[in-house]
């Protein structure tokens, strides 16, 4: 019988309908079971017979997803400040990717701006300072300090400490709670001697953005649930997780680890808020010189580098390939763009004859492990090189994917940013014609 019966008593107890039909049948049968046990057995009988009544009053009610989260919201919604520290590990399976950032924060949820809130995050290598209307961005390694103004809330999207941070958290579960197109469960996970309740949310097609609510993606191959492990008995959050489904694949997660969490509310900022507060111990940011992009209709820089083959190194230069149209093509491994593309380059060359075409790809920043990692999962028939940043720089590009197309006699006749391979293809046969 599916319904449940709730009988209510103190702590809200309850009882399940069918438990209460199965404890009646049990004890109508009992006197027949008497029959054929020893005094040891009905002794032991006797002590189940008076357990199972108390077992099943003894039955919590669960908590639903909902109302987690509402204690956790309420929580954090309590909170004027807070410090604590996160780490967020990010592993990407498929493109050899795995980062991890380390912060200590402390949030100031009491200011009054357009993000309603201020904060600072320190990390081996940086500062970052945030009063709701100017950033400092603070290069402990070089001894700089960086300025600029930040009053908008587009002008935070995209900070990287804010990221799964508990100011997102905060932002984030008003929506998710009111959003009914969003699945919502929860069950207890157990880290170590603590268990968590563990709220599972997903939504097809959508994605928690950086400062709260959904976005969408468009790819029927991709599933994106998150996980929030929460305490029990303070309902502060201890770990956020979202997980990258690509159809069988679920090997990919980002997760976000709190700890060391400081939740009182005279809890003073670590450090200054104002420039002024650094200027005596860093210089002034210094900006290095804009390199004008390359124009088209200018001849090729040319250039010699590594490439990566099985048997070993080799080296390669523009001037091998004159005489054929030549495409440039900028990557790097943690950018999203570069990754989405790398697997229609194979297409991409073998469109065309190879007298005729030559694509070559060139890494700015990878080492050549990473280089090796790549060539082994989509067999190039293209050439692979590496340690290309100086001559991607000397071009004028500071983003990928990037790309120069070149014509047979060695002039830059188009400067692309972006890869859209029906495009690209477009131009090359149009070179190639000529």
């Amino acid at each position: 019988m599916q319904g449940i019966f709730k009988l209510y008593v103190k702590s809200e107890l309850y009882i399940r309908f069918e438990q209460i039909i199965g404890l009646i049948f049990y004890i109508s049968f009992l006197p027949t079971f008497c029959r054929f046990l020893s005094p040891a057995g009905m002794k032991q009988l006797l002590v189940l017979t008076l357990a199972l009544p108390l077992s099943v009053l003894a039955q919590k009610k669960s908590a639903s997803a909902v109302e987690v989260l509402q204690k956790t919201l309420n929580k954090l919604e309590s909170l004027k400040t807070v410090s604590y520290s996160q780490t967020r590990e990010t592993r990407y399976f498929a493109d050899n990717y795995q980062h991890t950032l380390k912060a200590d924060m402390f949030i100031d949820f009491a200011a009054s701006n357009a993000l309603n809130l201020r904060f600072q995050a320190e990390s081996d290598k940086t500062i970052f300072v945030y009063d709701g209307q100017y950033r400092l961005l603070i290069d402990k390694e070089n001894q700089t300090i960086d300025s600029a103004s930040a009053a908008t809330f587009a002008s935070m999207r995209n900070n990287s400490y804010l990221y799964h941070s508990l100011a997102m958290l905060r932002r984030m579960i008003p929506g998710t709670i009111a959003n009914d197109s969003i699945r919502k469960s929860v069950s207890d996970t157990l880290i170590g001697k603590t268990t968590y309740y563990n709220v599972r949310m997903e939504g097809d097609g959508m994605y928690f953005a950086l400062l709260g609510g959904m976005e969408y993606y468009k790819n029927a191959q991709l599933r994106r649930p998150y996980y929030l492990l929460i305490d029990k008995k303070t309902y502060l959050p201890y770990q956020f997780i979202s997980k990258y489904i690509r159809g069988t694949d679920d090997r990919d997660y980002v997760t976000m680890t709190y700890s060391n969490m400081d939740t009182r509310a005279n809890t003073p900022a670590p450090r200054g808020w104002s420039y002024a507060a650094y200027a005596d111990t860093y210089k002034p940011y210094v900006a290095p010189a804009v390199i004008p992009l390359i124009k088209p209709g200018t001849q090729a820089p040319g250039f010699t580098l590594p490439a990566y083959l099985p048997a070993g190194i080799d080296s390669l230069s523009l001037q091998q390939y004159a005489g054929k149209v030549v495409l440039l093509e900028f990557w790097f491994k943690s950018c999203g763009p570069c990754m989405e593309a790398m697997p229609h380059y194979n297409e991409l060359q073998q469109s065309f004859n190879k007298s005729d075409f030559a694509l070559i790809t060139i890494n700015v920043e990878d080492p050549v492990e990473d280089i090796k990692f790549f060539y082994n999962k989509y067999q190039p028939v293209y050439p692979m090189l590496y340690n290309g940043r100086s001559f991607w720089q000397s071009v004028g590009f500071t983003g990928a994917p990037a790309s120069l197309l070149i014509d047979r006699a060695g002039k830059v006749r188009e400067v692309i940013r972006g890869f859209v391979k029906d495009d690209i293809e477009k131009k090359v046969k149009g070179l190639v014609g000529e």
